[in-house]
């Protein structure tokens, strides 16, 4: 075997075979009128072997009967007198009378290439002048029916011949019944020529109606094209229009999601450069003034000066930290779901927030079941809570937390007795280096940084607080994790 490819198998494979220089819309549409071309002359091939064998097998059929009729004639009595035939030419002028000719079939009785009786319709197939072909004729009778070819110049024929013999045994003519297989053939031919001329132009008329329809169901990937091309010149606020609901729509929502993701990674990188540069500014101007105006030769100012660049490198650091934390928040992998116990996550994280500060710490409920969270991350943004609630305290006061499970959604809540938040301040408590009070420590990232973390679940933070009396928040995230 040496796996050489037949002609069908190699046509396919240069229709589907990319053009270089070629368009979508001339590649599907040379695919489909190829693959149309191709069906259509298999069609019209098949059909055509099919019907040239029918016109065979109908032809040879219908000489064998007409043939094996004058035989059973001969042996028959002459129906005139009863008796039997008293002279070959009685037989010959009775098979002719019984002989229906046509244009494309008939009989002769001839010897050699003299005919003796023919059929009388004159409209019939005129197998007398032809000499050359009662010639072969008489040169190949036999007794036993055979249907032979024969060409000549004035015909293709099939025939049957069978000699015609005296009582005493002498033969005296030949028998022939023939039909022109070319004018059969010719008629076949002139059919499958109109075929073609259909196919042709049933080819062109699909190559229109496939240029003109192939073009409509690429119109959407144009203007994708120009809408991409558009929102990559003028930013990515702009979104492609979708349309209909078939896989080309589908496609534009997922550019469009593609859009949206990265928008909000400029977005975040934006954010992140205009943040840093905003908050590192500060602390490179202490160190650079601190290390302009030390004294490299006094001990004591080289190491107060290295005490205060060590607190500004540490300022920094968590600055770094916190800004890398909310600039990951969009990402799928900044939460990291798993199944964990309420409770247990409510314990393990009610103990280490006793360690921020000297407050009374109380634990006022404790829900129960499992939740599916990013257990580390919401400790963070819990913790966060707590380490707020420290901050705008005072020492001894009040500090508690709990955890609720209310329907599909789980409250985690910090509640304290410090100083409280406006109603004006509320609304931009979450908001990036917003502090309420300038004088506090911090860069005010700390509540961004939990609000985020609830976004990423699904979530988010409630804020209820009272100035002068003291503030609650509570992370309300999705039990089950479901997706924002």
């Amino acid at each position: 075997m040496t796996g050489e490819e037949g002609p069908i198998a190699q046509l396919l494979r240069t229709l589907t075979r990319p053009a270089r220089g070629m368009s979508v819309r001339a590649r599907v549409l040379a695919y489909l009128v190829g693959l149309t071309a191709l069906a259509l002359t298999v069609a019209g091939v098949t059909a055509y072997v099919i019907e040239r064998t029918r016109i065979d097998a109908s032809i040879t059929e219908g000489i064998s009967l007409r043939t094996q009729a004058f035989i059973e004639l001969a042996q028959e009595p002459d129906p005139t007198t009863g008796e039997p035939y008293a002279s070959s030419d009685d037989l010959m002028r009775e098979a002719m009378i019984r002989v229906v000719a046509t244009p494309t079939e008939s009989a002769v009785a001839h010897t050699g290439t003299i005919a003796r009786f023919v059929p009388s319709n004159p409209n019939r197939l005129r197998l007398e002048d032809d000499a050359e072909f009662l010639a072969i004729a008489a040169e190949n009778a036999t007794e036993v029916v055979r249907v032979r070819s024969a060409g000549t110049d004035m015909a293709d024929y099939r025939y049957a011949a069978v000699p015609i013999v005296e009582p005493d045994g002498e033969v005296v003519g030949v028998f022939t019944i023939a039909t022109d297989r070319g004018a059969q053939m010719s008629s076949l031919q002139e059919t499958f020529t109109v075929y073609a001329l259909v196919a042709v132009l049933a080819l062109a008329m699909i190559g229109v109606v496939a240029w003109t329809t192939v073009g409509r169901m690429l119109r959407p990937i144009t203007v994708l094209q120009e809408k991409a091309r558009h929102i990559n010149e003028h930013g990515l606020a702009e979104r492609i229009p979708v349309t209909g609901h078939d896989d080309l729509a589908l496609l534009t929502r997922t550019v469009n999601g593609m859009l949206d993701r990265l928008e909000r990674a400029f977005a975040d990188q934006r954010q992140l450069l205009d943040d840093a540069s905003h908050e590192l500014r500060t602390p490179l101007a202490i160190m650079r003034t601190n290390l302009e105006l030390i004294e490299p030769r006094d001990p004591d100012e080289v190491q107060r000066t290295q005490r205060d660049l060590l607190e500004e490198v540490g300022m920094m650091s968590r600055l770094v930290d916190d800004l890398v934390t909310l600039a990951k928040s969009d990402r799928p992998e900044f939460v990291m779901r798993e199944q964990v116990d309420l409770g247990e996550l409510t314990l393990q994280t009610f103990t280490r927030a006793q360690a921020l500060g000297n407050r009374d710490w109380r634990l006022e409920s404790v829900g129960r079941g499992p939740v599916i969270v990013d257990a580390q991350r919401i400790t963070q943004a819990w913790l966060q809570l707590a380490a707020n609630a420290v901050k705008f305290s005072e020492p001894g006061s009040v500090v508690a937390l709990g955890t609720a499970v209310e329907g599909r959604e789980v409250h985690l809540w910090v509640r304290d007795e410090g100083i409280g938040i406006a109603p004006e301040d509320q609304a931009r408590i979450l908001e990036r280096f917003s502090r309420v009070n300038p004088e506090a420590e911090g860069a005010g990232l700390g509540l961004p940084i939990a609000s985020a973390i609830a976004t990423a679940h699904g979530g988010r933070i409630a804020v209820d607080s009272t100035l002068g009396e003291g503030s609650a928040f509570a992370l309300i995230i999705p039990r089950k994790g479901e997706a924002p």
